[in-house]
C-alpha cells in the first residue's frame, strides 16, 4: 500500500484532531461545541433587545445589531467556559480523568472525519478531483462512501420534514429577515403617497 501526499494530509488531520481531543478531554470538547451552538441560538434570540439597549450609544441601527450579536455570543461563551471548567475539574477530581481523555480522543477522531468528509465534498466539486494524488489516494474510497452516506441522510431528512428544512434555509440574522431596509420602506411609502388617484 503506497500512500499519496493527500493520504498523509488526511491522516495528519485525524491525528491532530485525535490528539487535541485527548489533551482536552470529552467534557471540554463536547461541551465546548455545545457552548457555541447555545451562543449562536442566544444571539439569534436576544440580539434585537440588546441592540435596543445600545440605542443611546450607537446611532447606526445595523452597527448596534452587529455589536449586540457579538456581545451576546461573547457573554454566553464566557459563562459556558466557566461551567465547562467546573465540570472538567469535577470529573478530574472523581478520578475519571483518563476515561474523559480517551473519550475526548474518540470525539476528536469523529470531528476530524467530519472535517475530511466536508473536504471530500469540496474536492468533488472542483478540478482537484482530477489530481493524480487524489485518484490514487488509499483513503479516497472510504471518504467518498462517507460523503455519499452523509448526502443520503441529509436528503432523507429534508424529505421527512420539508417545512423545517425551508425554515432553516430562510434563517437569517435578526433585523435582516426580509432583506428590506428602513430606507427602502420609506421610499415605498413615499412612492405610494405620491401616486395620483385615477381619473374616472
Amino acid at each position: 500500500m503506497s500512500l499519496t501526499w493527500l493520504d498523509m494530509a488526511f491522516l495528519a488531520v485525524l491525528a491532530i484532531s485525535m490528539l487535541a481531543g485527548f489533551m482536552r478531554g470529552l467534557i471540554r470538547e463536547g461541551l465546548g461545541l455545545a457552548a457555541w451552538v447555545i451562543a449562536l441560538v442566544a444571539a439569534r434570540m436576544f440580539a434585537e433587545p440588546v441592540a435596543d439597549m445600545l440605542s443611546g450609544l450607537i446611532d447606526n441601527a445595523d452597527g448596534r445589531l452587529v455589536l449586540a450579536f457579538i456581545l451576546v455570543i461573547f457573554v454566553v461563551i464566557m459563562i459556558c467556559g466557566l461551567v465547562i471548567r467546573a465540570v472538567h475539574a469535577a470529573v478530574e477530581w472523581v478520578g475519571m480523568g483518563f476515561f474523559n481523555r480517551v473519550a475526548g480522543a474518540g470525539f476528536g477522531v469523529l470531528r476530524g472525519a467530519a472535517i475530511l468528509v466536508l473536504v471530500t465534498v469540496l474536492i468533488s466539486l472542483t478540478p482537484l478531483s482530477q489530481l493524480e494524488a487524489w485518484r490514487d489516494a488509499e483513503l479516497r474510497p472510504t471518504f467518498e462512501e462517507l460523503r455519499g452516506w452523509v448526502i443520503s441522510q441529509v436528503e432523507a431528512w429534508e424529505q421527512r420534514d420539508p417545512e423545517r428544512t425551508e425554515a432553516w434555509r430562510n434563517l437569517s440574522l435578526p433585523g435582516f429577515g426580509n432583506g428590506d431596509t428602513d430606507d427602502d420602506q420609506v421610499l415605498d411609502q413615499s412612492a405610494g403617497q405620491g401616486e395620483a388617484p385615477a381619473t374616472q
